[in-house]
Order: C-alpha cells, then sequence, then structure tokens
C-alpha cells in the first residue's frame, strides 16, 4: 500500500513539475526543462490506478491520478470521465483538481 501512495504522489507531482534549465542538480530524466515519463511508465501507472479502484471504487485519489496519467497520454476523453468520476466522489474544492480541469479544458477544446 505504501508504494501505492508515494507512485499517487509522485503521478501527482509529474503534471506540474518542472526542473529550471540552469539547475544543476537537473537530472537526466529531464527534457527541455520537464520532467519526462515514458508511456509504458503511463500504462504501468494506469494499470496499478485501474487496479486500486477496483478494490476501493470510493477512492477518489485512485480516479485522480489515473486521470492525470490519461492526460499525459493525451487520452482526454478517458481523463474527462475519471475527473468526473472524482468530481462525484470529492467533497468540497481541490486546487489540484482545479489546475488539472484547466489544462485538460485547454488541451481537449472542451469545457468543464
Amino acid at each position: 500500500m505504501k508504494s501505492i501512495i508515494a507512485l499517487f504522489c509522485c503521478l501527482g507531482l509529474i503534471g506540474c513539475a518542472t526542473v529550471s534549465k540552469d539547475s544543476k542538480s537537473a537530472s537526466p530524466a529531464t527534457e527541455n526543462g520537464l520532467i519526462t515519463i515514458d508511456q509504458k511508465e503511463l500504462d504501468g501507472l494506469i494499470a496499478l490506478f485501474s487496479e486500486e479502484i477496483k478494490r476501493n471504487p470510493g477512492y477518489a485519489g485512485a480516479y485522480y491520478n489515473r486521470a492525470v496519467a490519461y492526460y499525459h497520454k493525451k487520452d482526454y476523453d478517458r481523463s474527462w470521465q475519471d475527473v468526473h468520476k472524482v468530481q462525484k466522489l470529492s467533497k468540497g474544492s481541490d486546487p489540484d483538481l482545479k489546475q488539472l480541469l484547466e489544462k485538460l479544458s485547454k488541451a481537449s477544446g472542451r469545457d468543464k
């Protein structure tokens, strides 16, 4: 369970994390100053979040993180589906969800 939580945290950071181009601590996993993740890694994370959803269908965090992964794969329809599920399950306003909604609206050309 701890590994799943750690992956949730890491994926949440992927969407907004950047590394300064001038940073001496930039890792080899950066490209043009942005942290990158390959398609196989995204597919693995999506599978992991999907398994968590099967075990706990009421866990909004798994839907949110899977929505972020779909967003990075440019699979906007599936990302929207998960975002809408998060909205139904979560209570209150979440700044991370709001940021994802804005990015998803802009990238997909759809309104919230």
